[in-house]
């Protein structure tokens, strides 16, 4: 809508504003002129008529308006355009053909009506593959769904789509972004916060969990299924059911009172028979010769739909040496040997393989072992391009799906993906086409793993990589194995990205133990590893742990590349950081100063990383206590940064920002007030509204405005702030635990001191809990507990904290910070009986350590 437009509505609003209030002054006048008998009717019609379009103008006016606002935090939650996809919690189409499992499906699908509640709300499908429970859970899905009931599907068959579907589900549940990332990073429970949303959905819902054959994916580590700890719990209300599909049948992974296994057996003859009558027709035999070859087949639903599939097609060229006939098949698989059901079933895809070549697609059979190379998951199809034949793949996908060796999903925008069943894909050679699986794999993913605007081609291509690695380390080719772990090390680098922190370090776990194999542990791949290892171990939640790898590698470094060498050098970043973040403001700060220099002279004085790490001195400074000194950095670095990467850009942005809070810091409170109002401005019209640094940038701005003179508009703007950082970050986020913090403080400020001292003594602990009970903005907090508690008429008590607070804060900052003179001061002096904070008072406990 154009400004234009705009103003028309509201003048359209406003007049109607103004109708309504003049025919309610003349119907109140009319109405008292007609009391005193000085008056008719007229003037009354006229005076209700106006009130009427005035009432008429505003709600439409209204309405207009309304329509006209974007709803809140789409500019910063709505994904890029590009590649979609490649995952669904929808349920998968059933196969057309289905016998045998009806009273099956109709007895779990009856778990959806409302005067149905079994004990047991947990059911496990279970049986060997290609027995057909997949397609049992389907049915059951398709009914629910049909029933208005909530389904979700998510594949259990590898880590990766476990914890992705998972994570897709939460995301569907209503999850925040920073709920996800606390979870998947290891910060909160995966599970816990699955489980808490799905006790809140209301009306009834399925899960299906499919192909589950590894049940320890479904636990905590070491813990079995039933500890109702992991993936798989009971269900806590009489809304909800799991169905889950697996191979292991095994009792005492199931053994609960809350849980209840479903065999799915082989189909009986008749029924196996009435499968292939319905596939092949009554032009292959008769219902004698279909049972027999149901028989033959051991009644597995997987060959008896290969057959069908296959004599249907053969009816229809009648190419000579091709059974046409169940008898035919039957006498053709006992001509090739195998008396188990697995080798029944391994010669009926074989036939239709035969069948494939004797119609002049020779291709077609190289392409289905080839499928079978890569993992069990979702395979997109524009995987399959250079150095495959487009003309020749394609005819052989749709001759593949045809007689059901492959299944093709459609997905969004024409990204459609091939499945393989497990039993075809156990049948191949793992190795025989793996250098070109690894070589297509290497061509569809070859977009930055770091870009937002390719996850979801990395999404697709995550599971295939891993596999392929593993595949890979186990053969004596150097060269496969190290152009599969290239891939794989970017794969790992998306699930950062995306924040799936602990599934990327169990893989960069198995990357660096096979680069250290193969390549050594000083080869520059090696290293690289250990680095993005490092990296996400301390995003995993483990400040300390990646401060520690990053000093073990920077050891490493030195002695392999080199002092001076761009890696080493960005490996020294990384340490001050973790150190920082750890709670070691001043060696954070020795780290930085020392390595700005190194990188002037050796990468330049305007490189990216260089003015990164001027930045990074610059905030440790300040928060080292010399603001001043943070400040004058900060001001000499802002025009740098214009120069080099715009006046809006992001990181220039955020050197405004910390320019304006370290100029406050160093006592102009209204230069930062009003420094910080147009930095609040630029990231709200660059980043959005609800963007974390625009919320960072309010924080600020609100606590400046306080500090500038106006404790009550500062106590307001905080307490508006708070609600939209608990929604956008979570309500243990260290920035939200900051606004709170600032809350208290200038309520306090504003005359209610008993509040304050209330505020601070429930903010302590949750502190203490998140952050540590010696982080400085722990200690900040207690600083300002004891304030407001001396403040609110409990001397002794206040006397008490700060004596306690002393000997901390004098440990973790020095005894030269301005915090510890500050509460130095307090303890001395006690209360002066002013009522607004100084600065100094609570300079490091609501800024966040983050950059």
């Amino acid at each position: 809508m154009t400004r234009a437009r705009r103003w028309m509505r509201w003048i359209f609003l406003v007049s109607g504003a103004v109708f309504l209030a003049t025919g309610g002054y003349w119907l109140f006048t009319t109405t008292r002129a007609q009391a005193n008998g000085q008056a008719g009717w007229t003037g009354g019609f006229i005076a209700v008529a106006g009130l009427a379009f005035g009432m008429a103008q505003v709600v439409l006016g209204a309405l207009a308006l309304r329509r006209q606002q974007p709803a809140r935090g789409v500019a910063s939650t709505v994904a890029p355009l590009g590649t979609p996809g490649m995952i669904s919690l929808a349920v998968p189409e059933p196969a057309a053909f289905t016998r045998g499992r009806d009273e099956l499906v109709g007895e779990l699908a009856r778990l959806n009506r409302g005067w149905y509640q079994p004990a047991a709300r947990v059911r496990v499908l279970h049986g060997m593959g290609g027995a057909g429970k997949s397609t049992v859970a389907q049915l059951v899905a398709r009914r629910f769904a049909d029933r208005k009931g909530k389904v979700w599907w998510v594949s259990a068959a590898n880590a990766t789509a476990l914890q992705t579907g998972m994570r897709q589900l939460v995301a569907d549940l209503g999850a925040s972004d920073h709920d996800i990332q606390r979870a998947w990073s290891g910060l909160t429970g995966a599970p816990d916060l699955l489980w808490r949303l799905l006790s809140a959905v209301p009306g009834r819902w399925l899960l299906v969990i499919d192909n589950a054959d590894d049940t320890r994916l479904l636990g905590l580590d070491g813990e079995p299924v039933t500890s109702a700890r992991g993936w798989v719990r009971p269900i806590p209300n009489r809304r909800g059911f799991v169905l889950i599909t697996t191979r292991d049948g095994d009792p005492e992974v199931w053994n609960t009172s809350w849980c209840r296994m479903h065999p799915i057996p082989m189909l009986s003859a008749t029924d196996g028979a009435a499968v292939l009558l319905e596939h092949a027709g009554k032009r292959a035999g008769g219902v004698r010769e279909a049972v027999a070859l149901s028989q033959r087949l051991g009644g597995l639903p997987l060959a008896l739909g290969l057959a069908g599939r296959a004599l249907a097609d053969a009816q229809q060229l009648r190419l000579p040496g091709i059974a046409t006939t169940f008898a035919a098949y039957q006498a053709a698989i006992d001509q090739l040997g195998g008396s188990t059901i697995g080798e029944a079933v391994s010669r009926t895809w074989e036939m239709s393989l035969d069948m494939l070549d004797s119609r002049g697609l020779p291709e077609a059979r190289s392409l289905m072992w080839l499928l079978a190379t890569f993992a069990d998951a979702p395979i997109p199809a524009g995987l399959l391009g250079s150095p495959l034949n487009p003309r020749d793949t394609q005819e052989s996908l749709r001759a593949l799906a045809t007689l059901g060796l492959i299944t093709i999903e459609d997905g969004e925008q024409d990204a459609a993906s091939l499945r393989i069943h497990p039993l075809i894909r156990a049948a191949a050679d793992p190795v025989a086409q793996l250098s070109l699986a690894v070589t297509l794999l290497a061509g569809f993913a070859d977009g930055d793993p770091d870009d937002s605007a390719q996850w979801p081609q990395w999404q697709a291509a995550a599971p295939h990589a891993f596999h392929l690695l593993n595949q890979a380390a186990r053969t004596t080719d150097t060269d496969l194995i190290i152009r599969a772990a290239r891939i794989a090390e970017d794969a790992a680098r998306h699930l950062n990205a995306t924040g799936l922190y602990a599934v990327a370090l169990d893989h960069l776990s198995a990357l660096r133990s096979i680069r250290e194999r193969e390549q050594g542990a000083h080869h520059p791949d090696t290293l690289t590893i250990r680095y993005r290892l490092a990296y996400t171990t301390g995003f995993a939640g483990d400040p300390a742990a990646a401060r520690d790898q990053f000093a073990a590698l920077l050891s490493a470094q030195d002695r392999a590349l080199g002092a001076d060498h761009p890696d080493t050098l960005d490996t020294r970043n990384q340490l001050a950081r973790w150190t920082g973040e750890t709670g070691d403001i001043v060696a954070a700060r020795d780290q930085y100063a020392a390595l700005l220099p190194v990188q002037k002279r050796i990468l330049g004085p305007e490189h990216p990383a260089t003015l990164a790490s001027w930045h990074g001195l610059a905030q440790w400074t300040g928060r080292a206590g010399d603001a001043a000194a943070a400040r004058d950095q900060f001001a000499a670095l802002l025009p740098v940064r214009e120069r080099v990467l715009g006046d809006e850009h992001p990181d220039t942005l955020a050197t405004r920002h910390r320019l304006a809070q370290w100029t406050g810091w160093s006592g102009d409170a209204r230069a930062a007030r009003d420094l910080l109002i147009g930095v609040a401005d630029s990231f709200r019209r660059t980043l959005g509204a609800e963007h974390p640094d625009c919320l960072y940038a309010r924080h600020d701005l609100a606590r400046w405005i306080g500090y500038a003179g106006d404790a009550a508009a500062a106590r307001d703007q905080f307490a508006a702030l708070l609600p939209i950082r608990e929604h956008v970050l979570g309500p243990e986020h260290p920035n939200t635990l900051a606004t709170r913090h600032g809350l208290a403080l200038w309520i306090g400020a504003a005359g209610d001191a008993a509040a304050a001292r209330h505020m601070f003594a429930a903010l302590v602990p949750v502190r203490e809990h998140v952050q540590g009970p010696e982080h400085p903005d722990t200690l900040g907090s207690q600083h300002e507990l004891a304030s407001w508690t001396g403040k609110a008429g409990d001397a002794e008590g206040a006397r008490a904290q700060f004596a306690a607070l002393l000997p901390v804060r004098e440990r973790v900052l020095g005894t030269d910070h301005p915090d510890t003179t500050d509460t130095r001061r307090r303890l001395i002096e006690l209360l002066d009986g002013t009522t607004r904070p100084t600065p100094n008072g609570g300079r490091g406990s609501d800024v966040s350590m983050t950059d």
